[in-house]
């Protein structure tokens, strides 16, 4: 296992990621198991494929707690993420993690061609605690199923993605993106309340 995750450490993500999904020899896929393949990639890659199952609706909530509890570690400083037991245990199918990946694999290959070390200010020690805070935001919001998912995954990747290559233009668009999306939610959250309480005052009212 060793050897792998040294292997792991050179390699592009999405081939690491085709590579287990077409090659695992087991039922399902841990989060442990794709830690331990991983080596010392670290969190952009973990956190990266922590969000994947955003992107399935019905199963991101398998996710959201462990992305919720690396991004913290993220935010705090702590050199390398670490999952407790249960939560290393927790598992999609091979099935599921397959689909997943053949979903995802070839818009992260054209991403991939596009990354590289860039404003790496942003995606140093303050730069990462910052990410893991907006990451830590939106892995919350995915424990809701009446919101979409996608626009809480995407800036999700792009960050993980800008913290795994130092890339920091895209992990600022990634920053921005998620900005966006949380001023659209509080947006939407403060004309249902003032709906709702100018309802609720019409009613009472009468």
């Amino acid at each position: 296992m060793n050897d792998r995750a040294g292997e792991a450490e050179q390699r592009r993500v999405s081939d690491l990621l085709e590579e287990l999904s077409t090659t695992w020899p087991h039922d399902r896929v841990a989060l442990g198991d794709v830690t331990r393949l991983l080596g010392e990639r670290g969190y952009g890659v973990l956190m990266f494929v922590l969000a994947l199952p955003g992107a399935v609706p019905g199963v991101a909530s398998i996710a959201a707690i462990p992305l919720a509890l690396v991004s913290v570690q993220l935010a705090i400083g702590l050199p390398r993420p670490w999952l407790p037991r249960f939560l290393a245990a927790r598992s999609l199918s091979r099935a599921e993690f397959a689909r997943m990946v053949e979903r995802i694999a070839p818009h992260l290959r054209r991403l991939e061609r596009l990354l590289r070390p860039r404003l790496t200010f942003l995606t140093g020690p303050l730069g990462e605690r910052a990410i893991g805070a907006m990451c830590l935001v939106l892995a919350l919001l995915l424990t809701i199923p009446i919101l979409f998912n996608w626009p809480l995954v995407i800036p999700i990747a792009l960050m993980s993605l800008g913290v795994l290559e130092r890339d920091g233009v895209v992990a600022l668009l990634g920053f921005t993106i998620a900005c966006v999306v949380l001023g659209v939610l509080l947006g939407v959250g403060w004309v249902s309340l003032q709906g709702g309480l100018q309802l609720a005052d019409k009613y009472l009212g009468m």
